[in-house]
């Protein structure tokens, strides 16, 4: 008897041996039993009959084997079939490098401008506000018009956000600053979400429905990866921002034009979009889920609770001086004399004994 072919066996429900192929005689075929002689009459239907595994006849059998095996594993990320999970994947997490720094450069920049803690939270209220209606229209406009152009508009959107503050003057009054600034920040809300679209979608759509294990190692994968980068993009915004604050602007910028050309000439317009009716507002707020409904009220107070600890007030109680280090007791002559997030100029000095003011006191740089 012919040998069964290990793939061929595991369809037909074939028991395989790693040395021999096992077949039950009541799965074969009678007249493969029959041939098997006098032997096989009175054995019932349970006796077995090994046979070893024979290799492939011709060079194509093998590679028709070797093509088979390499199809089941998947595609690798050098095929065509994952180049827009690459160039998506790649794209937004060069953006989310920038998300993170852009966050540190406008919060600590404003600190060392002396605006108060509540002043600064207000810079970022759109920013949030603006990611909230984003995740409502981004679904819908990459369903018409495809991840590409989501993605590249986020992208955009985003130098946009960075070439705005460079315009942040030093002369401007406090309130002429802060609405600028926030609106500067509402264009890198809609661009986080924009680009979040593309990167979170994009696994979906080369993934096979029968391959939901996949799905979520490469959705695990994105994931661990954003949040990683986005703390390297903390660190490298307020890492530059101690060199020049254009500078630490300038290379964020540089880090978002070199996701473009991938972006631009990589991926297909298409890809993406809505091959059957797009869901309409009605169906978008169905609130009938409730699974749906309590994984959606506790993502919005972990959200809530990491902004309200971390998004301003740990960098400002980080950067402030100990109330140890400040007051009268503490002379100085020059910044330098003063602990970290203190300078020197305190009061109306304190005067020599020649009457004349001798030197200052250190105090906060930002008494806000």
């Amino acid at each position: 008897m012919a040998p069964y072919p290990v793939d061929a066996a595991a369809d037909e429900g074939v028991e395989v041996d790693a040395t021999t192929t096992t077949t039950r005689l009541d799965s074969a075929p009678e007249g493969a039993a029959a041939a098997e002689g006098d032997d096989a009459e009175g054995e019932g239907e349970g006796k077995f009959v090994d046979e070893p595994l024979s290799p492939p006849d011709t060079e194509e059998e093998a590679a028709a084997g070797a093509a088979a095996t390499a199809k089941d594993k998947g595609p690798g990320l050098t095929s065509k079939a994952l180049r827009p999970f690459v160039i998506i994947s790649t794209s937004y997490l060069l953006f989310t490098v920038t998300d993170g720094a852009i966050r540190m450069i406008v919060l600590l920049h404003a600190y060392n401008k002396s605006f108060t803690a509540l002043e600064v939270s207000v810079m970022f209220t759109l920013y949030e506000l603006a990611g909230v209606f984003t995740n409502l229209l981004a679904g819908i406009a990459g369903a018409r018009w495809g991840i590409k152009c989501t993605l590249l508009s986020g992208l955009t959107l985003q130098l946009v956000s960075y070439g705005m503050l460079f315009g942040w003057d030093d002369s401007w009054d406090k309130p002429t600053s802060m609405i600028f600034v926030t609106f500067a920040q509402m264009f890198a809300g809609v661009a986080k979400d924009l680009t979040k679209l593309g990167g979170k979608t994009v696994t979906k759509l080369v993934t096979p429905e029968d391959k939901q294990t996949r799905l979520f190692r490469l959705v695990s994968l994105i994931t661990g990866w954003k949040n990683s980068l986005k703390g390297v993009g903390y660190f490298l915004g307020s890492a530059l921002l101690q060199v020049s604050y254009e500078l630490s602007l300038g290379v964020m910028m540089g880090l978002i034009v070199l996701a473009f050309p991938w972006a631009v000439l990589g991926l297909d317009s298409t890809l993406g979009t809505a091959k059957k009716k797009n869901a309409s507002w009605r169906e978008i707020f169905v609130l009938d889920n409730r699974n749906l409904n309590v994984l959606s009220l506790a993502r919005l107070f972990l959200f809530a609770s990491r902004d309200f600890w971390f998004e301003v007030p740990l960098p400002f109680y980080l950067r402030s001086p100990g109330c140890d280090s400040l007051g009268p007791e503490y002379q100085c002559l020059a910044d330098d004399d003063c602990d970290r997030g203190a300078v020197c100029g305190g009061g109306d000095g304190f005067v020599g004994d020649n009457g004349d003011v001798a030197g200052y006191y250190c105090e906060n740089v930002n008494p806000g």
